[in-house]
């Protein structure tokens, strides 16, 4: 049995998850929001504050935002054009870019940026909370690197990738781009990731 006969049950899997969950969210169902949330929210934020430098009440602000958005519009979604995840996250994209030119406009830089006790705390699990900064310290300093040295879309679709483990045709529905080129565009991030953080090493 090749790979992609192991990939079918799972993508069918995936739809029928996708049919359910739209069938409540059209007929307002309580239960169905709720899953919306729990399904998609995490990894929006994450998404969120990786492209908003850190910011985190930003990105909690985004994934509000976005959540009305999909529930409000939800009978304009077509599941024959793309999947649920696909045009969750791309209405997310939109509004980080409107953040993004908001940010840019008043020239400031996010004070979540920086590395709260709380924030440590949270991800220290009661560890050395000196450690635990450090940590995220450096990650946000990774970060950033990358997003220095890859155009919004290469960082976008890494993100989207890495992280959020997308496949390349829903990336493809996210940022309006066709999976070749999706495969194209992310051998050129990971290129230049991996030559950066080897140089910076």
């Amino acid at each position: 049995m090749g790979e992609a006969d192991l990939a079918q049950p799972q993508a069918r899997s995936t739809e029928e998850a996708d049919a359910a969950l739209l069938r409540g969210l059209r007929e307002r169902a309580p239960e169905a929001c709720a899953n919306l949330y729990d399904c998609f929210a995490p990894g929006i934020h994450r998404f969120a504050v990786v492209r908003l430098g850190g910011d985190v009440q930003t990105a909690e602000d985004v994934v509000v935002e976005t959540m009305v958005s999909a529930l409000k519009d939800i009978r304009r979604f077509n599941p024959r054009r793309s999947s649920l995840a696909a045009w969750v996250y791309g209405i997310a994209r939109r509004r980080v870019q409107i953040e993004i030119r908001r940010q840019r406009r008043r020239k400031s830089v996010p004070l979540s940026a920086q590395v709260s006790t709380e924030a440590a705390r949270e991800i220290s699990d009661g560890g050395d909370l000196a450690a635990a900064a450090a940590a995220r310290l450096d990650a946000q300093k990774t970060v950033a690197e990358l997003r220095d040295a890859l155009s919004q879309l290469e960082f976008e679709m890494l993100v989207f990738s890495c992280v959020e483990e997308l496949s390349a045709r829903e990336i493809g529905h996210v940022v309006g781009r066709s999976e070749r080129a999706v495969h194209s565009i992310l051998h050129r991030a990971r290129t230049k990731a991996r030559e950066r953080l080897v140089g910076d090493e």
